[in-house]
């Protein structure tokens, strides 16, 4: 039987096995591993991870270690570590198909374990911290020796850490590499700093950076659902915190394909808007404004719309085409495809009324649509306009109105119509921008610095 599956559904040991794995190879599998890889592992990771050395954050992993507790501070901590965790590995057993670890669930828990070992755990001598007043936390030495190495593939964010746990083990081994090649290239440099480290304080921002890097591996284009549950904690004595962040299949989708040509530019300029207020003229790096508050990322977040960030309403026009804005309706906001089709056709013709009319009445009062009694007064005129011009097909149908343009809510109190207005602005903008361009009917500051372009940033 193998030491380690794929996905063992502990945080923090799939964390560690993930992170073995990449040490020892891009191919090698868990279910590979075997006790001369772990001690390879060991001998090279524990000299490595000393705090002396510059890996100062195990104070906020494995308080009271023999690295991190001050009685040790004249021993040999690497020579404690390395003894420690063989002593997990001499005392490894079979895999099984059951057992009370609370690591792995297939093996007989024979270690009991607090916070210096596994973070979050509580304190070994408050019995009340664990389940039947026990003396810690049941594991095996297999998930222990996993978890003592799960560092390798956290990420550091303002004294917290960063933690991956996802249904897909390709998603797991991605980032582990991305992990593991920055400590390498400590290792390389003489110049240990500890866990990988890219200067982000916002973990919220953090996640998205990560699903960015992780987005680069070809393993990771594929159509397999791969949700994802980010933890964001510190281990810290004197303030253990935990916060929990979710990724649902549906966004990780998107963005799979929103990061890659041709949509890269655009869905970065919707990102960079999502910033707020930033004169983007005067922005030297990354650095200046990566740790700012993105609503953008929020909403995503958050289950909210970010339909308002694909419109620039000030300079009329669109941060990205219909077909980057329909796979986001349709991935993430889950938008049947004929609603979508109907609301473009719609939009369409609104943009040829507006542009055969010579004026941008109608076009103005739809900006200015701030109820669904406004929204539906504008598109009378317009149907009325559609009548002067001699048009022969309606504008849309009363079913089209009633299913696809204004249907009723979830709660069936209200319409959305703030998301149709939107929409049908984005259609005539898509459609019209170089002709309002040309007849003067766009504002000509370009300074587009605001945090959005109308009221309806959490509809």
């Amino acid at each position: 039987m193998p030491i380690y599956e794929k996905l063992m559904g502990n945080p923090f040991v799939d964390a560690g096995v993930t992170g073995i794995c990449e040490w020892l190879g891009q191919n090698v599998q868990p279910e590979q591993i075997t006790t001369d890889d772990l001690e390879l592992v060991i001998n090279d990771i524990a000299p490595m991870i000393q705090t002396k050395a510059g890996w100062a954050n195990l104070h906020s992993i494995f308080p009271n270690s023999v690295l991190t507790n001050p009685a040790f501070s004249k021993r040999d901590r690497v020579e404690l570590l390395k003894v420690e965790l063989k002593e997990y590995m001499d005392t490894i057993s079979e895999l099984n198909d059951a057992g009370n670890c609370m690591g792995c669930g297939r093996r007989d828990a024979n270690t009991y374990l607090s916070k210096t070992h596994v973070p979050l755990t509580g304190s070994g001598t408050l019995r009340n911290f664990f389940p039947a007043f026990a003396d810690g936390a049941e594991y095996c030495t297999a998930c222990t020796l996993a978890i003592q190495l799960s560092p390798l593939v956290f990420l550091a964010t303002a004294g917290k850490f960063l933690t991956l746990h996802s249904n897909s083990a390709k998603a797991l081994r991605s980032w582990a590499r991305i992990c593991i090649t920055d400590i390498r290239n400590q290792q390389l440099q003489q110049d240990i700093t500890g866990c990988f480290n890219p200067g982000y304080k916002n973990p919220r921002n953090g996640i998205f950076y990560m699903t960015r890097q992780m987005l680069q591996y070809q393993e990771m284009r594929t159509d397999e659902d791969i949700s994802m549950q980010i933890y964001c904690w510190t281990n810290y004595n004197q303030g253990p915190e935990l916060e929990m962040f979710y990724m649902p299949a549906a966004v990780f989708k998107f963005l799979r394909h929103a990061y890659q040509s041709p949509f890269d530019k655009a869905w970065q300029d919707i990102v960079q808007t999502g910033y707020g207020r930033i004169n983007w003229d005067k922005v030297e790096t990354e650095d200046d404004y990566k740790n700012r508050i993105n609503r953008v990322y929020e909403n995503l977040l958050q289950d909210i719309s970010i339909l308002v960030y694909f419109i620039d309403r000030r300079h009329r026009k669109t941060r990205a085409n219909w077909e980057l804005l329909a796979l986001y309706l349709k991935e993430v906001r889950t938008m049947e495809q004929t609603r979508l089709e109907k609301i473009k056709q719609v939009g369409d013709l609104i943009a040829e009324c507006i542009q055969e009319s010579g004026s941008v009445r109608r076009l103005t009062r739809l900006e200015g649509a701030n109820s669904y009694e406004a929204c539906r007064t504008v598109l009378l005129y317009i149907i009325r306009d559609r009548i002067r011009q001699g048009k022969q097909n309606p504008l849309f149908s009363l079913d089209d109105y009633v299913e696809y343009l204004f249907p009723e809510s979830q709660d069936f109190t209200a319409t959305p119509f703030k998301e149709t207005r939107d929409l049908l602005l984005f259609r005539v903008y898509e459609r019209l921008h170089n002709w309002l361009q040309d007849q003067g009917y766009v504002d000509s500051d370009d300074d587009d610095t605001s945090d959005t372009d109308n009221e309806s940033v959490n509809e």
